[in-house]
């Protein structure tokens, strides 16, 4: 979640970047820097204690596919939103329409029941069985 909110304070700070000067955009850069490798690898970690061990594979190929998507959709959103408006403003304040529904689905995650609930599933082949309902 802070790392989310560190991506819509920084979009926010770009919004406000002066035209033309170099320093506030290679400060604004650094800090960019440190959040970029890490909101990915904390969201494979977290989602990494979500999952059952013996289903990782195809798990994270799932998770691999909404990244791809997430690909698609920002830099779309993006472009149509500069398009529209004819500026790249407005457009980055667009991404931050991300973050915060980004925040609101993470916020609705229970990760304890999640964590606890991977125990109870079985494997067997392409077949997945919860424990419980046996």
């Amino acid at each position: 979640m802070v790392s989310l909110v560190i991506w819509s304070l920084l979009a926010v700070a770009a919004f406000f970047l002066p035209e033309g000067e170099a320093l506030p955009f290679y400060g604004l850069a650094v800090f960019v820097g440190f959040v970029l490798g890490g909101v990915q690898a904390l969201s494979r970690s977290l989602y990494g204690t979500m999952i059952p061990e013996e289903a990782s594979a195809e798990f994270y190929g799932f998770f691999s596919v909404f990244a791809k998507f997430s690909a698609i959709w920002g830099p779309l959103v993006f472009a149509l939103v500069g398009a529209i408006t004819g500026s790249g403003r407005p457009a980055i304040l667009s991404v931050v329409v991300f973050f915060v529904v980004g925040m609101v689905l993470l916020g609705r995650v229970d990760v304890e029941a999640a964590r606890a609930s991977k125990d109870r599933w079985e494997f067997h082949g392409a077949e997945a069985v919860d424990k419980a309902s046996l």
